[in-house]
């Protein structure tokens, strides 16, 4: 597949071809690269490797109606009533056909003039006159542009006229016909430098009005300028002449402030500017500028068209922190009648496919397709993003900018956007998707095949399978290449044209000039009938607004920056959640710190509202990644006798550790609702250096409101030797109550301590490195003495932090068992954790992809297991790499695995007594490394609100927030 599209492949959603790929899809080489890339070609590519294909349903019907000297040489179609007219190039002459509604030749191929050896792109249109073809072509001194009038039965009204030629390269040109004439529009590639002395990609946009006399003879103007040095363009034909938007760069060179870590980096970062639109009448009047979005951040795949007598515009717009599908309505004359605005509801970082029209003449809805990066995998219909390809999200949008409640899911198997173009009152597509047939159970790896798609106005699929055909049986019926899809009054077809050598059907009226292609020398092209009609085949689209919970319904990003290494979220009154990170940090491994300054990683509080994220609140820069960080929520404090000392909302206690001058103690910080820091206070004092071996630590902080006025922190240090448990209470004050109480005492390593409290006790689980036979284990089974790592539980009272009974190992395995999660719930609790496999796991190196489960475990209200630990799979046997929980009538769960080379976060539910593992439906792929634990956490019981940590395309660390429907 050889088409351009901004999406996972590119940094920071650059939309950019390769040279290579670019001088393929133009019949060039050596394009430079420029603006131009912003639009798409729809081509569609076959991968030359495929499985065995499916046999048995019917091909479609085709006419072979050219031949090509080379298979990737560009043919150009274009509708004109009940007929279409292609132009092509062989042996060095152009040609035209004229097509029937069906695609079936009328006549024979007609020379309509010299074709250059090189031309680089070209474009025709039907006008009221007949047609108008343009192209550029190399020359010995540079490139030029000629432009040629063709009557209805496409025959020349005169020689091709030359209306441009240049010492300088021309990379793209457009053909905009309007009721009295024709505005062709090219653009030239400048280099200009910006403020911060960086060579930036830039364009020249030129014009020329093209005539046609009472005789058919042309007569163009001399070229013109339309605008000098954009970042990108596009444009649309109206009555009146054209409407072009434009991506300016921002005045005097100001650029938005990089978020790339290195020179490298933000050179690859896609050209950000702002938008405007202007206008050209049918005379080449150009209109001053109009500005559209004053923000200098949309990226240069801008596109525009006509809906309901307003011109539409949208872009992948970067004012957040992820990238969004931004859509701004103006009305001819340049009135901005819908301001810009994010087109979706947030759904992380985002990349625009295409805007495309509805039917000329019609008012109608244009069809938005965008991809989030973000994304969930298909399951209606059998889609499958993961397996399949991308997943491109579709919905119809008015001209109020507004989209449909409707919304499809499209699989496309490569790097580029899928043809797309309106079906009469719906819309149709040409994907790139596996092929699989209905009553397939998926035995085996499917073909990867051209497949085409007709929707309905809904957006319900009608119709769908591959693009097979006669003339291609020598490949299974599929072709080479697929392009050029158009519909005309619910008829829908496709050029598709064979590998060079690969021989045509033979015979039939619709065969090129009544003979086939010769083998081993020429590339037959057909065109492809796509009807609406049964099919066997399983569609490679499906209805989204119609997938059932658990879903995402919107995900944001709260902060950009350093990676982050865990999250932490406490749900206040209201609905508001704040959430709070600690960055990933490696002492003695980096040289940020200004000389004399002692610095760690960063801790950070954000809230989380209905509305948006509030303001971002950094704590400090001496934090310990190893330490954690914990969050825990108490509802306002009562007023005393005198009415005074209330609190008028909750307040919120962070834990975290402090990293100063080498050593690590545990701090408190209270917090108001907003995240902002109200005191702060130091909870630990232990002496950490020793002499003669390394300094103590503490980390894995744990906190809980204890439900009478103020908290429990937990977290384990190694001031004794090996790493313990410790707990310590304080009150709404930050003032200890209780002095640090040893909560463990074992022979090797406790870690990664979680707390909730129930009634008056606090139970704390852990995973502690004690071998199974060990006597404080409780008696639990024996395992050799082997010391694999399994999950404890203590009790404690909620007033004295003394242990109620012995601790209790929650379950002995040879695995490696971490990461426990701890859940209230009515009658007692729900533990989960991770059991990695022997020798895998991130204690091995392998992170999130090493192997391994989740387990889960009910526990009655005296902390006692009710029956054995139910074990969880991720998709495709991946390894588990974390696990969050949220319990109250019902037990929701999401579990974070990585089963290609993302993280993908899963759903699930457990209800009361369920002993069957659950079914774990897909929430979305990350864009981060597999190997990334993500830290997932739940702010409140519902569920609803899922903080995690993400690595954007570009690989700058991110805190998202997401929010979750459920049955």
């Amino acid at each position: 597949m050889l088409v351009r599209s901004g999406l996972p492949w590119v940094r920071r959603g650059a939309r950019r071809l390769t040279g290579a790929s670019l001088a393929l899809l133009l019949g060039c080489s050596g394009a430079a690269q420029t603006p131009s890339a912003a639009r798409p070609a729809r081509v569609v590519k076959t991968p030359p490797a495929q499985p065995k294909a499916p046999e048995g349903p019917p091909l479609l019907p085709a006419h072979v109606i050219a031949e090509l000297e080379d298979e990737d040489a560009t043919p150009y179609l274009a509708r004109r009533g009940d007929e279409a007219l292609l132009l092509y190039a062989a042996g060095g002459r152009w040609r035209t056909r004229v097509l029937g509604a069906d695609g079936s030749p009328r006549g024979d191929a007609t020379e309509v003039g010299p074709a250059a050896a090189d031309v680089p792109g070209a474009a025709l249109r039907a006008t009221p006159q007949g047609y108008i073809a343009a192209w550029i072509e190399q020359t010995e001194g540079g490139r030029a542009v000629r432009v040629l009038a063709l009557d209805p039965a496409g025959k020349p009204l005169g020689p091709a006229s030359l209306v441009a030629r240049t010492a300088e390269d021309i990379t793209w040109l457009e053909v905009l016909p309007n009721a009295t004439g024709t505005l062709v529009l090219w653009e030239m590639p400048r280099q200009a430098q910006d403020g911060a002395a960086q060579s930036v990609d830039r364009v020249d946009v030129v014009m020329t009005v093209v005539a046609q006399g009472k005789d058919g003879a042309i007569k163009p103007t001399a070229p013109a300028s339309v605008a000098r040095e954009v970042l990108g363009w596009n444009a649309v034909a109206t009555e009146r002449g054209a409407a072009v938007a434009l991506v300016l760069p921002p005045p005097g060179g100001e650029r938005k402030p990089a978020r790339k870590a290195d020179a490298e980096d933000a050179a690859g970062a896609p050209k950000l500017g702002f938008i405007a639109l202007l206008e050209i009448d049918a005379a080449g009047k150009v209109s001053a500028p109009v500005t559209v979005s004053p923000e200098p951040t949309a990226q240069i795949d801008l596109d525009i068209v006509s809906v309901g007598g307003r011109y539409l515009l949208t872009w992948t717009d970067e004012r957040d922190i992820d990238s969004a599908v931004f859509v701004a309505a103006v009305e001819p004359g340049g009135k901005v009648v819908v301001a810009p605005r994010q087109a979706t509801t947030p759904s992380g970082e985002q990349a625009l496919v295409s805007l495309v029209a509805p039917p000329a003449g019609g008012g109608g809805r244009a069809l938005l397709a965008w991809e989030d990066l973000l994304r969930p995998p298909g399951s209606e219909g059998g889609a499958d993003a993961q397996g399949g390809g991308r997943l491109i999200h579709l919905a119809s949008v008015g001209p109020d900018g507004a989209l449909s409640a409707e919304r499809a899911g499209l699989v496309f198997s490569a790097s580029g956007p899928p043809d797309l173009v309106a079906d009469g009152d719906g819309f149709a597509a040409v994907t790139l998707a596996p092929a699989t047939l209905k009553a397939s159970r998926g035995e085996a790896a499917p073909p990867v095949w051209p497949t085409f798609v007709r929707f309905g106005p809904d957006l319900s699929v009608r119709a769908a399978e591959p693009v097979r055909a006669a003339p291609f049986a020598a490949t299974d019926g599929v072709p080479y290449l697929v392009r050029g899809l158009s519909c005309h009054k619910g008829a829908c077809a496709t050029l598709a044209s064979a590998a060079a050598g690969a021989p045509a059907q033979q015979g039939g009226a619709g065969a090129a000039g009544g003979r086939a292609g010769a083998a081993g020398a020429r590339a037959p092209l057909a065109v492809v009938s796509l009807p609406v009609r049964e099919s066997a085949w399983r569609a490679p689209a499906f209805r989204e607004d119609k997938d059932p919970p658990p879903r995402a319904t919107a995900v944001r990003a709260l902060v950009e920056g350093d990676h982050v290494a865990r999250v932490a979220a406490a749900e206040l009154e209201g609905g508001t959640a704040l959430a709070a990170w600690v960055t990933y940090f490696v002492e003695g491994a980096s040289d940020r710190a200004p000389r004399g300054q002692d610095l760690s990683a960063t801790l950070a509080v954000r809230a989380a509202s209905p509305g948006a994220p509030g303001k971002l609140n950094v704590l400090s820069q001496k934090a310990s990644s190893l330490g954690g960080v914990a969050i825990a929520a108490a509802p306002p404090a009562p007023a005393d006798a005198k009415g005074k000392g209330g609190a008028a909302q909750g307040e919120s206690v962070l834990a975290w550790v402090a990293r100063e001058r080498g050593e690590t103690q545990v701090y408190v910080t209270k917090l108001d609702a907003t995240g902002a820091k109200v005191a702060q206070k130091k909870l630990t004092t232990a002496p950490r250096k020793k002499q003669g071996g390394a300094a103590s630590e503490a980390s894995d902080v744990a906190i809980a409101y204890d439900g009478a006025g103020g908290f429990i922190v937990a977290w384990v240090d190694s001031r004794d030797g090996n790493a313990e448990v410790y707990a310590a209470r304080i009150d709404r004050a930050l003032n200890r109550t209780l002095p640090d109480r040893r909560i463990t005492n074992a022979p090797l390593d406790a870690a990664e301590v979680q707390i909730a409290v129930r009634g008056q006790e606090a139970w704390l689980v852990w995973s502690d490195a004690r071998p199974a036979g060990d006597a404080a284990a409780g008696g639990a089974g024996e395992q050799g003495g082997e010391a694999s790592g399994d999950i404890f539980l203590a009790r404690l009272d909620v007033k004295t932090l003394q242990r109620i009974g012995d601790e209790s190992r929650l379950h002995a395995s040879p695995e490696h068992s971490r990461s426990p999660v701890l859940a209230p719930l009515d009658g007692g609790a729900l533990v989960g954790w991770v059991d990695e496999v022997a020798g895998g796991g991130a204690s091995a190196g392998g992170g999130a992809a090493a192997g391994g489960h989740a387990r889960f475990l009910r526990l009655d209200s005296g902390g006692a297991a009710q029956g054995a630990p139910l074990a969880v799979a991720a998709p495709g046997g991946a390894g588990v790499s974390s696990v969050a929980l949220a319990c109250d009538k019902v037990c929701r769960g999401v579990l974070a695995s990585a089963p290609g080379d993302s993280v993908v976060l899963s759903a699930f539910t457990l209800a009361p007594g369920e002993a069957a593992a659950p079914s774990l439906k897909p929430l979305a792929w990350l864009t981060g490394s597999a190997s990334q634990d993500v830290s997932p956490v739940f702010a409140g019981r519902s569920g609803t609100s899922l903080f995690f940590a993400d690595d954007s395309v570009s690989g700058a660390g991110r805190v998202r927030w997401m929010t979750i429907a459920w049955p």
